[in-house]
């Protein structure tokens, strides 16, 4: 087969291009090209990649990103302006070379210099993406034994179920990550991709306010320090400590200086771009916050998180209609979570669009378990005073709970427009330092507060380190 003068050999499993270099796949990223070239034109989604060519074996989403990552790479393709896989949004990839009617015949050389680091490099990712570098690893700490096969592969399976529950957003899912990552630190805890994980997904459990925020945040710190400890080098590593520093710490310049760090190790990984965003959104730096946003999205179509994350960088931009789009694809492809539904409301809301914003919190309540009964008592209360009667029914319920986050009552009560309930709850989530105070200066919901001499200074102090 050839492919605007690429040569792609079935039977020796090579590609050989214009200029004669001859390239060597990693064998699943050659399995994926077949795929890709029986399947022309064909929009082709993560998990129909995953049955087809892996064989619907349980291996983790990165899988399929970072094998299409080294087909770009050995077709010099830009994702940007595609000639040969194209990302299709929310959906997958499509295979759109065309096949050259007559074959081009160039001759054939050995690999030499930077193409052939190339090829390792790209060999290397895979092995890392498909879950086996804790086999290596292992090799290479002759110190104590090498896990036996069954014992290497429950680690792999414990760590890509962990990756699995950490893209969802409940508490429950987040706690079953945290479960399977320590899981994975009991077979062997000599691997720091483990260890990296679990420090992040402790931290995201602070961020919507499970209990024991003081317990996850010891076991955040302290795994963090054992994936710096066991792989100084590996990008994972430095995301955990990035995600410490923004979160925990509030030291946004040491948290940018960590996540760039990360993102140059390796450049492909979706989740350290999103949370990077994260930081730079929090900032006002919404360009540059959409751009990292955009990217984790081109890195993993298929990602509802990654989409609803774009979807957050756009309305604290105050892009609406590029957000409803992001929060829709997202929904598409992940219907029954519950906090997407919240975010498409509460796009709606800002785009002055109550009985579609309504609709979105209804759904999102009734799929997030909550009482039938509350549910009915927010219909009533929309139909009599609209949104601001959904808050303040909000506020009635929850504020006398001592560990409700004080900054989403304060979100409650400014949309309701009391703004000295509003400014009272702030002053406690404040002093909390809870995680949410860290989006006090773009929030949409705290537009009406900026003017405050009071609020300005919950905005200073919300990124004063300890």
């Amino acid at each position: 087969m050839d492919f605007h003068g690429y040569r792609v050999d079935g039977v020796h499993r090579t590609i050989a291009t214009p200029q004669g270099r001859l390239i060597r796949l990693e064998p699943k990223a050659f399995d994926l090209l077949l795929y890709f070239a029986q399947h022309p034109e064909e929009t082709l989604s993560r998990e129909q990649l995953i049955a087809d060519v892996w064989g619907g074996k349980f291996v983790t989403d990165d899988a399929v990103m970072v094998a299409v990552y080294a087909l770009r790479q050995a077709f010099d393709d830009d994702s940007r302006a595609p000639r040969f896989i194209e990302t299709i949004r929310g959906r997958g990839y499509r295979w759109i070379a065309k096949e050259s009617v007559a074959p081009l015949t160039p001759a054939i050389s050995a690999p030499s210099g930077a193409r052939g680091h190339r090829v390792f490099t790209i060999a290397a990712a895979m092995l890392i993406a498909t879950g086996f570098a804790a086999l290596v690893w292992a090799v290479l700490r002759p110190s104590r034994p090498m896990p036996s096969m069954k014992r290497a592969a429950e680690l792999v399976r414990a760590n890509a179920r962990g990756v699995f529950f950490s893209e969802r957003t409940t508490r429950r899912d987040l706690e079953q990550a945290r479960d399977e990552f320590r899981d994975a630190i009991r077979i062997d805890d000599r691997f720091a991709e483990p260890h990296a994980a679990l420090a992040q997904v402790c931290v995201r459990l602070i961020e919507i306010a499970a209990p024991d925020a003081k317990a996850n945040e010891a076991e955040a710190r302290r795994e963090a320090a054992r994936a710096m400890g066991l792989a100084p080098e590996l990008s994972l590593s430095h995301a955990a400590l990035a995600t410490i520093q923004f979160v925990l710490d509030r030291d946004a310049v040491a948290a940018e200086h960590s996540y760039r760090h990360a993102i140059e190790l390796d450049p492909m990984l979706p989740g350290i771009r999103r949370r990077y965003s994260y930081l730079l959104g929090a900032r006002g730096r919404f360009s540059e916050a959409i751009e990292q946003a955009q990217n984790a999205v081109e890195l993993d179509p298929t990602s509802a998180t990654a989409l609803s994350d774009l979807g957050w960088s756009h309305v604290i931009a105050g892009q609406l209609a590029d957000a409803e789009l992001d929060y829709r694809d997202a929904i598409a492809l992940d219907s029954d979570n519950g906090t997407m539904h919240i975010a498409l409301g509460y796009c709606f809301e800002l785009e002055q669009k109550p009985l579609a914003a309504m609709q979105e919190y209804r759904r999102a309540m009734q799929l997030l378990a909550v009482p039938d009964d509350f549910i009915a008592r927010c219909d009533r209360a929309f139909a009599a005073n609209g949104l601001r009667g959904v808050g303040e029914v909000w506020i009635e319920r929850f504020s006398t709970r001592k560990d409700f986050p004080r900054f989403l009552l304060a979100f409650y009560a400014a949309r309701a427009g009391h703004t000295a309930q509003a400014m009272d709850y702030l002053r406690e989530a404040t002093l909390r330092r809870e995680p949410g105070t860290i989006w006090l200066a773009v929030h949409p919901a705290f537009k009406s507060l900026r003017d405050q001499r009071e609020f300005t200074t919950f905005v200073a102090s919300s990124f004063q380190t300890r």
